[in-house]
């Protein structure tokens, strides 16, 4: 008789390679981001939120620039219409401004990600400067006349995170996706969306590039979070 560990594993190994039954899935719902790690884990987070064989969702890392992500986000949804059998109904691109405005060649990719995905019915959700920014936001308010480099959103994380009494120790470490937890914890989704949207009002008329500090990430979010309501609701 096998041991209770080795049947667990063999239990989950069976499940992961189980195929996914895509006809049951009525929504197909793909995110591909700049980050490998923690945007992809931040998104992944939201399966739990869906209801069973309603939205399919595929968050999906790649590591490029903002273009790239675009260009690749075309790849995907290719890749997961042929898996379906059907069209995908939505796809984001997820990526930051970064170093975009260093030099004229990185300025014309980051133009480009957008015209891309325009004639490409690509959904953009971009950060000026970087993802954690967004994350930020679940913890405090962010003044849009003053710009932020990403060194200082780090600084602001780190900070605002240790005054919180069961992390006063925590440092911030780029890339670790164990941040989210503690998102979860002491952070507030809704406050988030509200600050970012007031950041995108009062960065009104700048460019993406220009609009330093902003996000559309809380777009992106919210039209997920519409998408599992209606599948929560809905007769099926």
């Amino acid at each position: 008789m096998a041991k209770k560990g080795k049947l667990k594993k063999f239990q989950e190994k069976e499940l992961e390679e189980r195929p996914v039954r895509f006809k049951r899935y009525q929504y197909l719902f793909l995110i591909v981001c700049e980050d490998e790690n923690t945007e992809p884990a931040y998104f992944e987070r939201f399966k739990n939120q869906i209801p069973k064989e309603t939205i399919f969702l595929r968050p999906v890392g790649t590591g490029r620039d903002a273009k790239g992500v675009v260009e690749q986000a075309i790849v995907e949804r290719e890749k997961l219409s042929f898996e379906a059998k059907k069209e995908v109904d939505v796809v984001w691109a997820v990526f930051d401004k970064d170093d975009a405005d260093e030099n004229a060649a990185k300025i014309k990719r980051f133009e480009d990600a957008f015209k891309i995905a325009k004639s490409n019915n690509i959904e953009t959700a971009y950060s000026n400067e970087a993802f954690e920014l967004w994350l930020l936001l679940h913890l405090t308010e962010v003044d849009a006349n003053t710009a932020l480099p990403r060194a200082e959103i780090y600084a602001l994380l780190q900070e605002n995170i240790r005054d919180d009494e069961a992390h006063k120790t925590f440092e911030y470490e780029h890339g670790n996706a164990s941040i989210l937890q503690i998102i979860d914890e002491i952070g507030n989704q809704t406050n988030a969306i509200n600050r970012a949207e007031i950041l995108l009002q009062k960065q009104h008329g700048k460019t993406a590039i220009e609009a330093n500090p902003s996000t559309r990430i809380h777009i992106l979010v919210k039209e997920l979070l519409e998408w599992i309501t209606y599948f929560s609701y809905k007769p099926y």
